[in-house]
């Protein structure tokens, strides 16, 4: 019977040691996971913010690109719209200066 006890004694004690064991290991491996966790959110932030800068690069340069696109399309109007208005007044005003050259007739 005390072989028994002794055994029984034995066994809870080393239970004893593998559950704390085990609370140990649970406990580094939490601190590691932790670890690796502010590790992976500075590198995310990181590289969130690099990505946020190059498309927001990417982003001005397009709208200026376009901007400049649309600026050269109507000033390439206006200059048309200009040039026809001119040509038309060409009459008109060769018409005053002969007015205020020669008389009113």
């Amino acid at each position: 019977m005390e072989d028994i006890l002794k055994t029984i004694t034995e066994a809870e004690a080393k239970a004893a040691q593998i559950k704390e064991a085990a609370l140990l290991r649970a406990q580094e491996i939490t601190a590691e996971a932790e670890k690796r966790a502010v590790q992976l959110r500075e590198y995310s932030e990181t590289s969130l913010k690099a990505y946020r800068e190059t498309e927001l690069k990417k982003a001005v340069e397009k709208a200026q690109k376009d901007y400049d696109g649309e600026i050269a399309k109507e000033r390439e109007k206006a200059v048309k719209y200009a040039d026809g208005l001119l040509k038309n007044t060409d009459f008109y005003v060769n018409d005053i200066v002969r007015r205020i050259s020669g008389g009113s007739r």
